[in-house]
Parts: C-alpha cells; structure tokens; sequence
C-alpha cells in the first residue's frame, strides 16, 4: 500500500518544525483514564494504560461521538505497517493489524479524516486501564521502531526518574535518533517531524528533548544493538 510506503520513507527522511503535541487529561490513580486529543490527518499516539483489551480495535473504537468512517492504526512491525482501517458503512475493523495488541511502551500511527459539515475538527479519544507500575521494561530493537513511555506521565526522555530518585533516561547511544511527530501543524497531509541526535562526544542530545506529552509516541532509529529501557514506578511515589 502507498500509504505505508510513504509513512515509512517519512520515518527515515524526516524533517520539519514541531511544535507541542496532542493535549491529553488523565487521572493520577492506579486505574484510570486518559483523554488524548487526535487532528486530522496522522497522529503518533501512545496506549498509555493497560487496559482490559489491548487489541487495537478495541483500543481505539473509544472516540467520544463515535468513530469518524477510514480512521486507520498503522502497527509499525519488522520495517513496514500493518493496518487496521473502520468502516462506517459495515461498523467493523478491517486489516491485517486487527486483533494485534499495542501497549504501554509502545506506539501506533492514526490517521483520522476531516470532519463532516458542522463536525468539530478533532476527536477525542479515551483510554481506560491500570497504570503499569513497579518494575517495568520497554525493548528497543536496533533500527527503526515506535515507542513510548510505559507511564503515563509527560515527560522529557532524558530526564526519567526511578521511584528511589535514581535516573531512568532513555537508554540513548551514540549515532540514535528520535523522531517527535507534529500532529497539529499544517494540513492532514502536511504534517512533520522534529529530529534530535545523540552524541557522546557533543555531550548528549542535539538539542534539548521536549516534553512527551500522555498518550504520545515517538519514532526511534538505534544504531547499535538492541537494549532495553527499564524504569520503576509507582503511583504512590511518583518521580
């Protein structure tokens, strides 16, 4: 599908300005909710609890007033997409990504189109479930993958904090680069991404991270070999 070649290429050619992310409002409770805003056009979003069902149709069939006809989920699995695309017109999910689970960690792209007339341009969309606490892990692959803090808190990646105050940063290598996705700017086909690169020798990041809003994803490109992201939390001693 062209789609998915064009979602790729933008993975490994990305460029742009950025500004801040989809807004989200959530509860700071062991089980809970999280409201993320999703535009028009491609969002790089998080499934920022463990809910019940992690499947994708059920994950994202929670849009307040319902869900707008060709919505679409791109999985991001072994260097291409898999999709998962709603019809009205049948009431059901169709694709290969049906019935594949996203969580905590990880991220999906979703495409919603523009509103019918008199429709609010934006959806809401809710995410009901358990904040995953205690210890906690997230693998990150060598090469390009999506991914996400398993908290939902907003956050800077290299300024994560265990629950005894040690540092939980992203595990970032020399040559690594994160991709923040705008989903706000532009048209819902104009959209863009923000890139930071690691270097030791630099002392660290391009440029200071920015603040990963709940329910926001990011791309990853990882040099090296694969590594895991590990990190302790808990609700009742947040850092």
């Amino acid at each position: 599908m062209r789609t998915k070649a064009l979602l790729l290429a933008a993975a490994f050619a990305a460029a742009g300005v950025a500004t801040s992310m989809a807004q989200a409002v959530y509860s700071v409770n062991a089980v809970g909710y999280v409201n993320t805003t999703i535009y028009p056009g491609f969002n790089l979003v998080s499934n920022p609890l463990n809910a019940a069902d992690n499947t994708i149709d059920k994950l994202f069939s929670n849009f307040q007033g319902g869900i707008r006809d060709a919505t679409t989920v791109y999985r991001y699995v072994n260097g291409t997409f898999e999709i998962a695309s709603y019809s009205s017109l049948f009431g059901i999910w169709s694709g290969d990504a049906v019935g594949k689970p996203t969580v905590p960690g990880e991220g999906v792209f979703v495409f919603i189109p523009g509103p019918a007339a008199g429709e609010a341009a934006n959806k809401v969309l809710t995410f009901v479930g358990e904040v995953p606490q205690n210890a906690t892990s997230t693998a990150v692959p060598r090469g390009f993958s999506m991914k996400s803090s398993v908290v939902p808190q907003a956050l800077a990646l290299d300024n994560v904090k265990n629950t005894d105050g040690s540092s939980a940063a992203f595990p970032a290598a020399d040559g690594d680069i994160l991709y923040q996705y705008d989903s706000q700017t532009g048209t819902p086909t104009s959209k863009s991404y923000i890139t930071f690169s690691y270097s030791s020798l630099f002392g660290g990041w391009s440029a200071p991270l920015p603040t990963f809003k709940v329910g926001e994803a990011f791309f990853y490109f990882r040099v090296g070999p694969a590594t895991t992201w590990n990190r302790t939390f808990s609700v009742n001693n947040p850092q």
